[in-house]
């Protein structure tokens, strides 16, 4: 998943047949509820923790690789005493991005949050729909779709592009209105590089199907039981986390705070070209780095390793990343 003008060109063909047609309640292209019987909980693609009595399971939906001159201030020596300190791979050209989606099962509610990237941007990433079957969930059965944010690898599998149908058909998407607005607003859209609107429009197109059901909120909103969203300005404007909070146990699931974890724990003032606001993103990444580390809280990322489940601590005046253990309980 390199990104080059190929890449987004071809990711643009996606558009068309999702664009137009009918937005209506109708699975295509997706597994059934038979095909959804109870498999194993725990696969390559799929790990499940609990957080006080609900559960949160991680889908790993692919990665890709992308080049280090995605972080506009990387430079080589800076990027290798960083990976160093991380315990990670360098390579001084290029660094891998995990994408993950995650589903919470409450006592009576089953939220997807994130949905992954289009299968045609690549043969590494789209196993979200595979994934979700992987832990018995037919799409019908999730009952609500929280969206971070509108970028294409985290609502690339809510649509099929083939028919334009819903791949989630009783799911509201619940998203910020700021966000909502930032993706639809046609002045922003025309700013951005030929290239970037082409990922620009897939995001548009797979979200274009729930524009009746959509649900815009304002950060602090509870969505459900014990699950809050959170405010994450930067990467873009309604950029979302959600708190999930059960008993003693907390889980903050952050989105795309981090996108190089080789890099961005060890240096967090180094941001991703793709933050729409490169400056708050840093801001935003350096406080919510200073918060679950203090309160010693348990975070998930879209662009973690999967799973994504760890702990943040201080290393040498930097953060560090530390997973967390198995969850026998599980």
């Amino acid at each position: 998943m390199t990104v080059n003008r190929r890449k987004f060109l071809s990711v643009a063909a996606l558009v068309p047949a999702a664009l137009t047609a009918p937005s209506v309640l109708r699975l295509s292209g997706t597994a059934s509820a038979q095909d959804a019987a109870a498999k194993p909980i725990q696969s390559p693609m799929v790990m499940r923790r609990r957080i006080g009595e609900i559960e949160v399971f991680a889908l790993m939906d692919g990665y890709g690789t992308f080049p280090n001159g995605m972080f506009p201030s990387f430079e080589v020596k800076a990027g290798e005493a960083a990976a160093k300190l991380a315990h990670k791979s360098f390579d001084p050209a290029t660094f891998s991005i995990g994408i993950n989606a995650y589903l919470i099962k409450t006592k009576d509610r089953i939220v997807a949050v994130d949905a992954g990237a289009p299968a045609a941007m690549g043969p590494t990433v789209g196993g979200w729909a595979r994934a979700l079957s992987a832990i018995g969930v037919a799409p019908e059965q999730v009952d609500t779709m929280f969206a971070t944010h509108i970028h294409v690898d985290h609502v690339g599998g809510l649509t099929d592009p083939s028919t334009g149908y819903k791949v989630l058909p009783n799911a509201p998407l619940v998203v910020s209105e700021a966000e909502w607005k930032f993706v639809h607003d046609d002045a922003i859209y025309a700013q951005q590089s030929k290239d970037f609107q082409a990922y620009w429009d897939v995001s548009r197109a797979m979200v274009k199907p729930y524009d009746g059901v959509k649900l815009l909120i304002q950060p602090g909103a509870e969505i459900a039981s014990g699950l809050t969203t959170v405010a994450l300005p930067g990467h873009t404007p309604g950029h979302l986390g959600l708190r999930i909070d059960s008993g003693k146990e907390s889980l903050l699931i952050w989105g795309d705070i981090i996108h190089g974890t080789a890099f961005q724990f060890t240096r967090p003032d180094w941001s991703f070209a793709l933050d729409a606001d490169q400056a708050k993103a840093a801001q935003t990444r350096k406080a919510i780095l200073d918060m679950v580390t203090a309160d010693d809280m348990m975070v998930a990322g879209m662009h973690l390793d999967f799973p994504g489940f760890g702990f943040v601590e201080r290393d040498n005046g930097a953060y560090r990343f530390v997973a967390a253990p198995y969850d026998y309980r599980a």
